[in-house]
């Protein structure tokens, strides 16, 4: 991820983004509205994220399943889940990501143990959601917001203040059931992720040339009516919107840039037919291609 004020951010796959430093990789980012609703397309990463809903109403899909989630509340994502978000143009959303490893000490422990293996095992985990209805929520609320606010200082006591707090905050978590949301995954299971995985790296790599329902169902290895059932359901989407959706994002960014032409643009991402390409824009961002890039 990266900054999000107003601007739109290019999805990732196994996202890549450097999320902090080598020596204190932990990161926050926020997302203060829009005049459009912004999604961000299906990644995954090794690091933790907890996500901080503070207005509106946000719909994901966590794995394959959609989840919608009304502010306020906390949503701690484990490690290496597939998640999506579409952002409201009026929303408010903030988050943390960090490699776990910043909480390891040197001598086992139980806490520590299921810590871990809920982090970072193979097990499906259920979104863990929490509201204020939980005791400790206020808690949760003041640890993450302190985290927010402050991982980016270079001064080393409050870098120890942040690590601090963020066992302090999965001290809350653990207290509110964190470790009984966990569920045994099954082989076919694993393999389907792992499936959907490679099939979106395969999109967005290929975005800009002809991509077809039936290509994508046979790297799949499903027949073409599951696998539209199956995408829907795991991306809130269809397989056409999908593409078309990541391909207008992709041109957006282009158009901001200033460097070609409109039309090279759309056909640089996929749209052969100008006309469908400005119509499909006017449509997500309310405004023609010119003059999103004049405004």
């Amino acid at each position: 991820m990266a900054e999000i004020n107003n601007k739109k951010e290019k999805s990732v796959k196994m996202e890549d983004i450097k999320h902090g430093s080598n020596a204190f990789p932990i990161a926050s980012y926020r997302y203060n509205g829009n005049n459009y609703t912004k999604l961000l397309y299906a990644h995954w990463h090794t690091e933790v994220e907890v996500l901080c809903f503070e207005k509106g109403r946000f719909i994901l899909n966590i794995e394959t399943s959609p989840l919608v989630v009304d502010s306020p509340a906390m949503l701690l994502i484990p490690s290496k889940m597939i998640h999506s978000i579409s952002l409201p143009r009026d929303a408010v959303e903030s988050a943390i990501v960090f490699n776990a490893e910043i909480m390891r000490f040197a001598y086992y422990d139980k806490l520590q143990s299921n810590l871990y293996d809920y982090l970072y095992s193979t097990i499906r985990k259920t979104p863990f959601i929490v509201k204020p209805e939980f005791d400790g929520y206020q808690k949760i609320l003041e640890d993450f917001e302190y985290i927010r606010d402050n991982c980016k200082s270079k001064e080393l006591k409050t870098q120890y203040t942040v690590k601090i707090k963020i066992l302090d905050l999965f001290m809350e978590f653990e207290r509110s059931g964190i470790f009984k949301n966990l569920e045994l995954n099954t082989t076919f299971e694993k393999l389907r992720q792992e499936k959907l995985k490679e099939l979106l790296e395969w999109i967005h790599d290929h975005h800009s040339g002809p991509l077809s329902v039936s290509d994508a169902s046979k790297r799949m290895n499903f027949s073409e009516a599951y696998f539209c059932r199956f995408f829907k359901k795991a991306m809130n989407m269809s397989f056409t919107e999908y593409v078309n959706d990541y391909r207008l994002q992709m041109a957006a960014d282009d158009i901001l840039r200033g460097e070609k032409q409109i039309s090279d643009i759309a056909s640089d991402h996929g749209f052969d037919n100008e006309s469908y390409f400005f119509r499909l824009f006017k449509k997500k961002y309310g405004i023609t291609p010119l003059k999103y890039r004049q405004n």
